[in-house]
């Protein structure tokens, strides 16, 4: 009978059996069957049978047991081989017939339990003495395997059970041969992947084998109850093999025969389904191992020390995930820590399988030293499998190219320190009058950036609590995200949360250069390049404005967004590298650049939205590491939850909007009215210039400089877009196009959205955070037309030819394209640096206003101004000075859309205005009931103040009732309320303490600082050596 199916298995087998070679060198065994389990991956069993049909003995009977479940019903062929005999011409050799059957099981739950169900619905001979088990995807490496086991077994007739070499799918290098006992565990003492050079091949007795390519005696399957299919396909053999050796038996590893092992499932190629996976794409089976090991581990232990077992698992989990995760392994730490729970779901499979072993146990522990490995042994396994990873890992440079890269890396190094120095003198020359009193009891402020007199506590208070304490009594929105940053520059000053501000404002100019200069390393290896890409996205930041008006969020952007692209090019292997060192994926690196995102958006919350579409675009142009690419903006989520939750709870009220806001308070220079822009209209509100009503007035000198910024920003675009048709770094040009358009679509978003209600009127949202995206877009884009710009390492003495000299032309003229740039830039820079107000300052409340706040947290000063034509300004203190920390975009787009109602800031702008008017008792004792202590009306000689309002002011406060004034000086006066006495002054602070103690902020801190200190321990660079790729 033939095989005439029309399934891809009967095909397969069909064409094997019709390639099968004409030999008379073959002979038949009729006491040994062979067993082949399939699925549906069928891309390793024409091998498999022809290596096996090529056997200079074959079994009698090879069974292929089909575990996909195609097969509808059994299949049987057969065919004849006539072995030579010795007296050729005395007797006429008879053809001996070979059966090969195809079989349909069901259900399988490991390779041995296929074996087993397969050979119940077999037509197996009864004469049938051994089992050659084979997996699909392992064959026979040579035509002598299945030769070699039955001369072992002739040779030890006492074995019960012989197992070969096992050997990668090449059969060059070795996986095992054969295994032995460790602490409750196997061990190979094989180093995986080593060449084979017969170097194990005097081992004969062993702990275990692999079931693949083993010649098991039929009757040693019955003797010791079975092979456990609850232990999994990694490790049931090791369960076997142990209940044989504990039973007294010998398991023998014969060296002579090789057995070629694609461990599909253990390589991750094949699902656990059985479908076939490609090699791009395979899957960690980290889980499936671990799980195997405990389950041996556990059972190899008294059920009556599983308590104690399962505690010290705890702690030993948790131990080994900070090592995996030091090791850049984070899947496999995860998988660490759920094995004790997974242990707990396995209690009652363990419990049978320590019952099966101890049931057949007749030899004690101490009696298998011989096949015991000591921890000698152990220890210089693992050294020898250091050293092979150490050797196959890392590039193997010479001396020579050792020293080129060196000399490269000090050069470049060298050139990015002085770039960076450059742009902190600049800063510094600039600002001198702020840097010089930074670090005295002042304040740095400007026209939209508040100063700040708080303390680190008030600092960490406001930065995790979904509660604005400046803002009449208090009021519930989520913290402002940036605050977190300041908080952890904060740590850095010693909790002076002034001088992190300035911290933050001198050390952005190196820092941005830098970031740049990486991200800028992605696509091109030109040191001149890279150094002006840097000093231009400096000159951007002074272009926009960001120094003259302190904009201390975006500057935090410009420090973080450019190196957190850069490491999300690197995590996936997508850039630069020079020869001959190769480019390649690192989690650590996506570690970091996830870390490097988290104050990038929490800085500007709005650059989540294109970063969810520029990560897409990651999975669509990169198709590997995608599990890697979407973790890699989850911490900034994370970090986001609380303004997240309430955008999307409240998004029907219009608070999404928050989104577009940040720290800074909204200015009609900057912000504008919300409305749709046109490509002019976002490049004058950009840069802060007012669009050229005729052509005369670019011949001025400032029209000059602006026109400068403008041609040279116009031929960056140009080039950026010619660099989409250069072939190299294609995938890196997409992604960095994607970000440019995402930026700019960003960008014209926030200029429609409404942020805030203003005196000058309806505010919207800043145009920065895009334009700044859409600039890293367009910068990248430009330089990768530089190429790669170094000459490749040669060994060769004599001199090579030089480059295309039209290569040299292009990089020379982007260079200066982007020299000009810069110059322009920090020109308009530096002539706009006192635009917008920045400065220091150490005014505030008088000293004893000061202490009577430090006193307690919940005290509060209403802060009062007359600014002239009936109006007044008020503030409420709980610092010195009207402060940054309370400066909320949540509260600013709720009180915009009118959500709050009958607040306790409401009822205070009323009584502002009451006490502008006339004297009030009422409004007085009313401040009091709140829990105010004192007023202080702002006298000072401000360009916004009326002095006639604050005589006024001052009068009527004076006039009321319950008011004492204590300070009186040129910049305002104090009043003490005295209606309460001094220790009952204080605010309700119940709701405050209500949210501050809820589950959901306690359960956001926790996996915040969970999160943050797993991706740290990844990001973490290990010891490096010397022949390792360099980091950039």
């Amino acid at each position: 009978m033939t095989l005439s199916g029309n399934s891809e298995i009967q095909q397969v087998i069909g064409e094997a059996l019709a390639s099968r070679p004409y030999s008379h060198d073959q002979r038949a065994v009729t006491n040994v069957t062979a067993v082949i389990t399939v699925e549906h991956d069928l891309r390793f069993l024409p091998r498999t049978l022809a290596s096996v049909l090529r056997q200079s003995v074959l079994p009698s009977t090879i069974v292929i047991a089909d575990c996909s479940g195609n097969t509808v019903q059994s299949v049987q062929t057969s065919f004849e081989i006539i072995p030579t005999v010795a007296e050729v011409y005395q007797e006429v050799p008879e053809p001996q017939r070979i059966s090969v059957q195809l079989v349909r099981v069901t259900q399988a739950k490991s390779f041995a339990d296929a074996v087993a169900k397969v050979l119940r619905t077999a037509q197996v001979d009864t004469s049938t003495k051994m089992l050659w088990l084979l997996h699909d995807d392992s064959r026979p490496a040579d035509d002598r395997c299945l030769e070699a086991l039955l001369d072992a077994w002739r040779n030890t007739p006492t074995a019960a059970l012989l197992g070969a070499k096992q050997l990668d799918w090449e059969g060059t290098h070795l996986h095992a041969v054969g295994a032995y006992a460790a602490s409750h565990r196997v061990t190979t003492l094989v180093v995986d992947g080593e060449p084979d050079q017969e170097q194990y091949d005097t081992r004969r007795d062993v702990f275990a084998v692999s079931l693949a390519g083993a010649l098991v005696p039929v009757n040693t399957v019955t003797a010791v109850g079975g092979v456990n299919p609850w232990f999994g396909t990694f490790d049931e053999s090791d369960d076997f093999c142990r209940r044989l050796c504990r039973n007294g038996k010998r398991v023998v590893v014969v060296p002579q025969a090789r057995i070629a092992h694609r461990r599909a499932r253990w390589d991750g190629v094949r699902s656990k389904g059985g479908e076939p996976i490609n090699q791009d794409d395979a899957t960690n089976t980290s889980m499936a191992q671990l799980s195997g090991e405990q389950k041996y581990r556990y059972t190899d232990i008294n059920a009556l020390w599983w308590p104690l077992a399962w505690i010290a698992g705890l702690i030993i989990a948790a131990a080994s995930a900070i090592r995996l995760l030091f090791r850049k392994n984070p899947y496999r730490a995860w998988c660490t820590l759920c094995m004790p729970w997974i242990a707990l779901c396995g209690i009652p499979g363990a419990l049978s399988a320590r019952h099966r072993l101890k049931k057949v146990s007749i030899v004690p522990r101490r009696a298998l030293a011989p096949l015991t490995a000591d921890r000698q042994q152990i220890r210089q396994w693992h050294a020898r499998i250091d050293a092979f990873n150490d050797q196959c890992n890392n590039v193997v440079l010479d001396p020579l190219a050792t020293a080129h890269l060196r000399a490269r890396l000090i050069r470049r190094w060298a050139l990015a320190a002085t770039a960076a120095l450059l742009a902190l003198i600049c800063t510094v020359i600039m600002y001198w009058g702020i840097l010089r009193y930074a670090f005295a009891d002042t304040s740095m402020y400007s026209n939209q950036l508040l100063p700040t007199d708080a303390t680190f506590r008030q600092l960490v208070e406001s930065a995790t609590t979904p509660w604005v304490f400046g803002i009449g009594t208090g009021i519930p929105v989520p913290p402002t995200p940036w605050l977190l940053v300041l908080m952890v520059c904060s740590v850095c000053t010693g909790g002076h949360v002034s001088v992190a501000m300035a911290l933050i404002f001198f050390l952005s100019a190196p820092l941005c250069v830098l970031s740049f200069w990486a991200l800028a390393g992605v696509v091109t290896r030109s040191d001149t390049v890279r150094v002006l890409c840097g000093l231009l996205w400096y000159g951007c930041a002074l272009a926009f404005g960001l120094y003259a008006e302190a904009n201390l969020p975006m500057l935090t952007v410009m420090v973080f967004l450019p190196g957190a692209l850069a490491l999300s090019f690197k995590a996936v292997g997508l850039y630069r590298t020079e020869a001959p060192v190769n480019p390649r994926s690192s989690i650590q690196a996506a570690a970091a650049s996830a870390l490097m995102f988290i104050p990038a958006v929490a800085a500007e919350p709005q650059l989540l939205l294109a970063l969810i579409v520029i990560f897409v675009a990651f999975l669509v142009f990169v198709r590997r590491h995608r599990l890697m690419l979407l973790l890699i903006p989850f911490p900034a989520a994370v970090a986001l939850a609380p303004t997240l939750v309430n955008a999307v709870r409240y998004g029907a009220d219009g608070m999404w909007r928050q989104l577009f806001g940040d720290i800074m308070v909204p200015a009609a220079t900057v912000n504008g009215t919300p409305k749709i822009l046109n490509l002019n209209a976002l490049i004058w509100r950009t840069f802060g210039i007012d669009a050229p009503q005729t052509w005369s007035a670019w011949a001025t000198p400032d029209g000059i400089r602006d026109a400068c910024i403008i041609i040279t920003m116009i031929l960056i675009v140009i080039v950026a877009i010619v660099a989409l048709f250069r072939p190299s770094m294609f995938r890196a040009c997409r992604i960095l196009w994607t970000v440019a358009i995402c930026g700019f679509a960003l960008a014209i978003v926030s200029a429609a959205v409404v942020v805030a209600v203003m005196p000058y009127g309806v505010a919207g949202g800043s145009v920065l955070p895009g334009v700044a995206l859409a600039a890293c877009g367009l910068l990248g884009s430009a330089a990768l037309m530089a190429g790669s710009a170094v000459k490749p390492f040669n060994r060769l003495t004599e001199e090579t030819a030089s480059s295309f000299p039209a290569g040299r032309i292009g990089r020379a003229a982007i260079a200066v394209l982007l020299a000009v740039a810069t110059a322009s830039c920090c020109w308009y820079g530096w002539s706009i640096a006192a635009r917008d107000g920045v400065g220091i300052t150490g005014s505030g409340l008088p000293m004893v206003a000061r202490d009577y706040l430090d006193q307690q947290g919940d005290r509060r000063i209403l802060a009062l101004r007359g600014s002239g034509n009936g109006t007044i300004e008020y503030s409420v203190m709980r610092t010195g000075r009207g402060d940054l920390i309370d400066s909320s975009p949540a509260y600013r787009v709720s009180a915009a859309y009118g959500l709050q109602h009958d607040t306790d800031d409401e009822q205070l702008a009323r009584l502002s205005a009451h006490l502008l008017a006339n004297s009030d008792d009422d409004a007085i004792a009313t401040l009091s009931d709140l829990g105010f202590g004192g007023i202080y009306v702002v006298t000072g000689a401000s360009g916004d103040i009326s002095a006639r309002a604050s005589e006024q002011l001052l009068a009527n406060v004076t006039a009321s009732q319950g008011t004492q004034s204590v300070v009186s000086s040129t910049d305002g006066t104090y009043f003490r309320l005295t209606l309460n006495a001094t220790p009952s002054q204080h605010i309700d602070a119940s709701a405050q303490h209500l949210v501050q103690h809820s589950p959901w902020r306690s359960a956001w801190l926790w996996c915040l600082g969970i999160i943050v200190v797993l991706y740290c321990l990844v990001a973490i660079p290990r010891r490096h050596t010397a022949a390792k790729e360099e980091q950039e």
